[in-house]
């Protein structure tokens, strides 16, 4: 109910604006957009953009981002209404709030070398490369799998893994710690390989993972970041992929 509310209430908003006949929305600073969602998103967040929404007049689009991790929101030019969801395009079927994200998920060149020091194994040789993070018991990476070995093969592109175990999967930490310890590749990643070896190391460098990563704002498995600093989350395909090399 709340969240129909909300809806109905940007839909006034919204309907109120386009009346005036103004084509572009006088948005708010980023210090108010800050002070008036602070309490509604409870981790450290920085304002990337804000801008009038060419689509609708008299609102304005929001790009937050909580470590790596962007949020696009909409909002009136005094930031006393927020709409948060999808906007998508009728017209052509595009999610315009997707692009919008994808656009701003991208790591740092100092962020890069953080998580190459973090490689837990290989797939394959290249000089274009790509780091797969990823959980040994995510469904959703089981079926990444294929397509990103198939489509490594096929560019000539390194898949660099690190391990990110889930508390949702009970038995992920152990199976991370055992391919670190025992120091296996992706073959064994990919069929599930479990050991009693649970050597100081592989803790420690599983452990690291989950802790820098989590700071990134990294919630979720699989998700990929390219060389050029760019990132996917979820299943991807081929052109997912070549988005991260190009």
């Amino acid at each position: 109910m709340k969240k129909i509310s909300l809806f109905l209430s940007v839909l006034a908003l919204w309907g109120a604006s386009s009346s005036c006949g103004v084509g572009s929305a006088k948005c708010p600073s980023k210090d108010e957009v800050k002070t008036s969602v602070k309490e509604l998103i409870p981790q450290d967040f920085t304002v990337e953009s804000i801008s009038p929404l060419k689509e609708i007049a008299g609102v304005c689009e929001v790009v937050v981002k909580v470590g790596v991790q962007p949020i696009v929101f909409y909002t009136d030019s005094k930031a006393q209404y927020v709409f948060a969801g999808s906007l998508i395009s009728l017209k052509d079927k595009k999610n315009l709030t997707r692009e919008r994200q994808q656009e701003f998920m991208k790591v740092s060149a100092e962020q890069l070398k953080e998580l190459e020091k973090r490689v837990n194994l290989t797939l394959g040789e290249g000089k274009k490369y790509i780091y797969y993070i990823t959980d040994p018991d995510c469904p959703f990476c089981k079926r990444s799998e294929p397509i990103i070995e198939n489509w490594a093969k096929k560019n000539g592109v390194q898949v660099k893994v690190i391990l990110f175990p889930l508390p949702i999967h009970p038995q992920a930490f152990g199976k991370s710690v055992a391919l670190v310890c025992d120091k296996k590749g992706w073959e064994e990643l990919t069929k599930g390989y479990q050991s009693p070896n649970q050597c100081e190391e592989g803790i420690k460098a599983v452990q690291d993972n989950l802790n820098f990563l989590s700071n990134l704002g990294v919630s979720g498995t699989p998700t990929f970041v390219g060389m050029n600093g760019k990132m996917h989350s979820g299943v991807p395909t081929e052109e997912d992929l070549n988005r991260l090399i190009n």
